[in-house]
């Protein structure tokens, strides 16, 4: 399905699920230094992708498939977690200590669970 698609919509998925993960990321942890290294370290990662995706027989088309599903992926299986991000911000910005705030187990699943199946849908519709 999404194979039939023209690439200028696809090179625009990426684009839109970039800036929507940059910008919701952006405002669950309120770090400059993380509002300008997240999207730099995900094109440049997205560009790795694309090169293992050419480089396994996957087209260009595929790629950016994946590239999208694994960023709408991220940012579903971290909605639940924002108030632990601000949480943990909020205490290190006061200088306390913030090594026993961790994720919840649950948390963590839901996270798996989004990307792969995110990812495993981006898939089939490729197909």
């Amino acid at each position: 399905m999404l194979a039939s698609v023209p690439m200028g919509w696809l090179w625009l998925l990426a684009a839109a699920s970039t800036v929507l993960s940059s910008c919701l990321l952006g405002s669950w942890i309120p770090l400059r230094q993380f509002r300008i290294a997240y999207p730099v370290t995900m094109v440049v990662g997205g560009a790795g992708l694309i090169v293992v995706c050419r480089a396994q027989g996957i087209d260009l088309t595929g790629a950016l498939v994946m590239y999208s599903c694994a960023h709408i992926g991220l940012t579903l299986g971290l909605l639940p977690q924002r108030k632990l991000f601000k949480e943990v911000y909020e205490q290190w910005r006061r200088g306390e200590a913030t090594d026993h705030l961790k994720a919840p187990r649950g948390h963590l699943a839901f996270l798996a669970v989004s990307v792969v199946g995110v990812l495993l849908a981006g898939f089939a519709l490729t197909r």
